[in-house]
């Protein structure tokens, strides 16, 4: 069988002509009614140039592109997957806006290769009345809460093994963040989080994380054990003016 498969993905590399395959070509291969496998092992096997930003991992899903295939073709894209990604300029390179090497101002912050990614924030609806008055700045949940946040998945893609970086704003500290699961449910993302638990020390509904301080006033993100493939939030209670604001940053781990 698994020679069957590597013949015919020779005969579509040759059909193709070697011609870097993009994003189109990908969604094509799906839409003929190919195999999962083949088109993984075509992937591996043609030079790619893939856009791989936000926006276009959505598209490519809306596609009917496998998470299994969009992941090889993450992989394919990074320095040590040995796919080429596209010289500077070309459409492969949205995924790296706003990427630096090295962070100087607070936010979050995940590892590309060898650049950072600002995690982008949504903004959460509370289905508990009088939710900010029972969150203090400190990351500190009075009381359990409900919360949404509109989408069924956020624009951030992470793969595992992931690298988050925390630089909290001035009159945070890094204790202020909670990482939540997230559910989708009708076209949302709801989550549930309530007071911290006074053995483990973990807020109700949380995932524990440690920190390793990295920089000045930036800390490394330590799991005890890996995301499953899902939807994710990092919670923080951000004082503005005396009014709290809470926002997500959110991100969705692929296979």
């Amino acid at each position: 069988m698994k020679r069957i498969v590597l013949i015919a993905a020779a005969l579509i590399l040759a059909a193709f002509g070697q011609e870097p395959l993009n994003n189109e070509g990908v969604i094509k291969l799906v839409k003929s009614g190919l195999t999962e496998e083949l088109i993984m092992n075509v992937i591996r096997q043609q030079p790619g140039a893939y856009a791989l930003g936000a926006n276009e991992l959505i598209a490519l899903k809306d596609a009917g592109v496998s998470e299994k295939i969009i992941n090889t073709m993450l992989s394919k894209g990074r320095p040590d997957g040995g796919g080429a990604a596209g010289p500077a300029g070309d459409p492969s390179k949205p995924a790296m806006t706003g990427s630096r090497t090295s962070i100087t101002d607070p936010g979050l912050f995940y590892k590309k290769g060898n650049e950072y990614l600002e995690l982008l924030t949504e903004d959460v609806t509370w289905k508990t009345s009088g939710a900010m008055k029972n969150i203090a700045s400190a990351g500190i949940v009075k009381k359990d809460l409900n919360g949404t946040i509109p989408g069924p998945s956020s624009r951030n893609f992470l793969q595992n093994p992931m690298e988050i970086l925390i630089s909290p704003p001035k009159g945070l500290t890094v204790n202020a963040y909670i990482l939540l699961p997230m559910r989708p449910v009708k076209g949302l993302r709801e989550f549930q989080v309530g007071p911290v638990n006074q053995k483990s020390g973990v807020a109700k509904g949380a995932i524990p994380f440690g920190v390793e301080k990295v920089g000045n006033n930036v800390f490394r993100m330590v799991l005890q054990t890996p995301l499953a493939p899902g939807e994710y939030g990092i919670l923080a209670a951000v004082p503005t003016d005396g009014v709290g604001t809470s926002v997500m940053y959110t991100f969705r781990i692929l296979l």
